[in-house]
């Protein structure tokens, strides 16, 4: 994805973190992107692959007849999502190094453009919305899946938690990023033009198992930026990092993952 400053890891470095993402808002992804009309013969590009997780399930559903592009502003998720098409034996999946300004692609090509977390990364995202209205076809579709990080859920409540939050907000307000752009993402969508967005959310639930350490890896990956931009202190991040990490293998503390604010719309 393009970031002027992206504040999380990319490569393999992040793989396993991307896998417990997608296992966390994967299935919503999916029941989203069949609702917004993914069938197979369409055209299809992905802004801000990561390391392919989505753009591969998409090529399996557009196959027989349907490709799939998908773009990534590091060449280390490209190559990520390069390994994993190839043991899936993806024939109809392209991925390229660009970024969600100048992606680099003919306008009005595809019959379906989508991102996941791409856009609340971004010092311009209504830019960015704009150039994936542009690469649809007229009566094509443009999908989009946000964060709101001020909706969230922990019980019973935890200081880590809110740590957590508080800290990821800020940050982002300090790079300029906005972290809970979800609310507000159909507005976004009229900005860009789009008539009559439609609107959904993904908001995820879990007591335990694995996919519970996706915040404490999240905040260990972003840590050290709140350090460097005195946000917090070493011995803070290490604290939270470490109560996060204690709070998912407790199965008896919910966590409700940040709400995912889901738009689309027809070109």
């Amino acid at each position: 994805m393009h970031s002027e400053h992206y504040i999380l890891a990319t490569g393999g470095k992040d793989v396993k973190r991307l896998r417990l993402l997608h296992e966390v808002y994967g299935p919503g992804t999916e029941a989203l992107l069949v609702r917004a009309g993914l069938r197979r013969g369409l055209r299809v590009v992905e802004v801000g692959c990561g390391s392919g997780n989505t753009a591969c399930w998409v090529a399996q559903q557009v196959s027989p007849g349907g490709t799939v592009v998908a773009i990534d502003v590091s060449p280390e998720q490209i190559e990520q999502a390069r390994q994993q098409a190839a043991s899936l034996g993806l024939a109809n999946i392209e991925f390229q190094v660009a970024d969600a300004y100048a992606p680099r692609l003919p306008d009005g090509h595809f019959d379906l453009a989508f991102c996941r977390l791409v856009l609340i990364h971004l010092t311009r995202p209504a830019d960015a919305l704009a150039t994936m209205r542009k690469l649809v076809r007229p009566g094509g579709v443009v999908v989009c899946e946000e964060m709101d990080l001020d909706c969230w859920a922990c019980d019973p409540p935890a200081e880590a938690m809110s740590k957590f939050f508080t800290l990821n907000i800020a940050l982002g307000d300090r790079r300029d990023e906005n972290y809970s752009l979800g609310a507000s993402l159909h507005r976004l969508f009229r900005q860009a033009g789009f008539a009559r967005p439609e609107v959904a959310s993904n908001f995820v639930l879990a007591l335990r198992g694995e996919r519970k350490r996706l915040l404490g890896m999240t905040f260990a990956e972003f840590a050290p930026e709140l350090v460097q931009e005195g946000l917090a202190s070493q011995e803070e991040v290490d604290r939270v990092a470490a109560d996060l990490m204690t709070l998912a293998d407790n199965d008896t503390t919910l966590f409700g993952f940040p709400l995912v604010v889901q738009v689309w719309a027809v070109r």
